[in-house]
């Protein structure tokens, strides 16, 4: 039992984190991106590890925030939905601050439209 657990912390360990590092290096513009960025006509979900959906797979993307907390503090948290067009969805939360690239919602709206993606605003 002890051995399974050493050997749990000398290999498996290493290479989660060097999976971490790989999916995220191969990407060039995910410093301070917020919540997604683009790049190779893709919508790339700023994760852990980097989740790219090509334009042409997304029917719509959905931002879920609050009004309220938007107005009222520096940070605020938000869910951010890519409905594929073979029904499938990929949620994911996201912590917003304003000082990312697309600071608030109504920016990241404007990128979306901007790469021919359609959007729903959501004030939950």
């Amino acid at each position: 039992m002890v051995r399974l657990i050493g050997l749990f912390f000398y290999v498996a360990i290493p290479a989660i984190i060097w999976f971490f590092v790989f999916g995220r290096s191969k990407y060039k513009n995910r410093s301070g991106a917020g919540a997604f960025f683009f790049e190779d006509n893709c919508l790339v979900l700023n994760t852990g590890v980097p989740y790219p959906i090509p334009f042409y797979e997304i029917e719509r993307v959905e931002l879920h925030y609050n009004q309220k907390e938007l107005d009222r503090q520096w940070s605020y948290g938000m869910w951010v939905w890519v409905v594929k067009k073979d029904g499938k969805t990929k949620k994911v939360y996201y912590k917003g601050y304003r000082t990312a690239k697309l600071p608030l919602p109504s920016d990241m709206k404007t990128a979306l439209e901007e790469n021919g993606l359609s959007v729903v605003m959501v004030d939950r």
